[in-house]
């Protein structure tokens, strides 16, 4: 019951931010009564207090009592801080924090320093290229306007605020700034000059480095322009498609990738696993590290390519893939909730690539699912476009995508079974096993396993 409670408040609460306007919290109060419902003890209370005169300052109270662990709508609950203030109700905002109300995206040409300081004669500790993301600690005043306290992958530091879109703003356009990466799978593999086994070797990659994709899905590419050039003398176009996809299939397909910045190449599809990853600032450090690494893996790859040159080798690959096996999927289904939950306590870092040093709440279960073998998007609305097939709350299992939200999914979790689920929250919670129900509305669930 206390469930439905929590779920009747978080629709009441996104009614208030339609409502309310200066002056109409008489309004807002026969709001609150018509929504929450009168068959528990909460809305016995609210019900009770609006019916004696109490108003808004009988359901603060009530509100703050029973909805400590959700987020909501962080301009709405000023709205609602607001009148706690003037009827000396002691309500604390920080309870509700809205996991995207700080997050940003750098819009540059091409990067913008990030610095010591909230001005030009800070010291450059990094860098935040196009599409970086951040979150922001802080907004200061500092020089020529307001500037951003943030923080991206490894850099903290201060950037001009007029270079972000930030807010929900940059959570409507996070899917366009999402990279693709090939994560390599064998011990060796050669980058080809040419989608062709014969072709020279631009250099060669090792197991689980990151390649960065420049095209994807070649097959396509390939079946739309033979078939637009066959089509127009052939009345079965589906059997020419077929045709050409059961050709392509039986022969090594390639992905085209950028081998450094610079350089471009092509390797197996059959060795790489493709990965969605967000662009996150650099610092100085990284930047050295970084090009010291482009100039071994050069002087590696000419090494390389006089060796294959003389011995006219071809790819000599290892898979290295865990060989794990499930005797059926409520084991595989319990491994995964089981490491799941071993990450909890870890801190929430909004872009980061990492379970152990921390991650979003969609980074956590994209990682959690590719340490099994599986490869879902990087976002929560591409999770819930996507990933698996829907299924409904009876056929919700232990190791099920819960997806979170009213009209789109802002918010991914674990479900972990008993009602519970295990996510990244918040940066104030970081990763938390809580409520199926208690946390965000819930949009629907996805099946990646089965």
């Amino acid at each position: 019951m206390f469930n439905k409670v929590v779920r009747n408040i978080k629709n009441m609460l996104q009614k208030i931010r339609k409502i309310v306007i200066s002056g109409v919290i008489a309004a807002t109060a026969a709001v609150c009564a018509n929504l929450i419902q009168a068959d528990t003890a909460y809305a016995q209370d609210a019900n009770s207090a609006f019916g004696n005169g109490g108003g808004m300052s009988s359901f603060l109270s009530v509100l703050g009592n029973s909805y400590e662990v959700s987020t909501v709508d962080s301009e709405m609950m000023e709205c609602v801080v607001e009148q706690a203030k003037e009827l000396d109700i002691e309500f604390d905002m920080s309870q509700y924090v809205n996991e995207y109300e700080n997050f940003a995206i750098a819009q540059v040409n091409d990067y913008i320093n990030v610095r010591s300081l909230p001005t030009t004669e800070g010291e450059i500790v990094g860098h935040m290229y196009n599409g970086s993301v951040c979150e922001i600690l802080e907004r200061v005043d500092g020089e020529n306007g307001v500037w951003f306290n943030v923080v991206s992958g490894s850099v903290e530091g201060y950037v001009k605020s007029d270079y972000f879109i930030y807010g929900n703003s940059a959570l409507d356009v996070i899917g366009d700034y999402v990279k693709k990466v090939a994560i390599v799978q064998c011990n060796f593999l050669n980058v080809r000059a040419d989608a062709d086994i014969n072709a020279s070797i631009v250099g060669s990659v090792e197991s689980g480095d990151k390649l960065e994709i420049y095209v994807e899905d070649v097959i396509e590419e390939t079946v739309d322009e033979v078939s637009a050039e066959e089509a127009s003398g052939s009345d079965d176009i589906d059997a020419i498609i077929n045709e050409l996809e059961e050709e392509a299939a039986s022969e090594i397909q390639w992905i085209k990738v950028y081998y450094t910045s610079e350089k471009v190449g092509y390797v197996s599809a059959d060795y790489v696993v493709i990965q969605e990853d967000y662009i996150c600032a650099k610092t100085i450090e990284e930047e050295r590290a970084e090009a010291e690494a482009k100039k071994e893996a050069e002087r590696k790859r000419q090494e390389q390519s006089a060796a294959a040159a003389a011995a006219s080798r071809t790819e000599d690959v290892t898979i290295s893939v865990p060989n794990i096996s499930y005797a059926d999927t409520t084991e595989l289904r319990q491994n995964i909730v089981d490491y799941a939950k071993s990450f909890v306590g870890t801190r929430y870092v909004m872009g980061g690539s990492s379970l152990q040093g921390g991650t979003d709440c969609s980074g956590f279960t994209m990682y959690v699912y590719a340490a099994f073998g599986y490869t879902i998007g990087r976002t929560p609305s591409s999770q819930w476009a996507s990933a698996g097939r829907l299924i409904s709350t009876e056929e919700l299992q232990p190791g099920d995508i819960v997806c979170m939200g009213t009209s789109s999914c802002y918010h991914v979790a674990l479900y972990i079974g008993d009602g519970l689920v295990v996510h990244e929250a918040n940066s104030r919670d970081g990763c938390i096993i809580s409520g199926l129900y208690n946390f965000e509305p819930v949009l629907g669930f996805r099946n990646v396993i089965d």
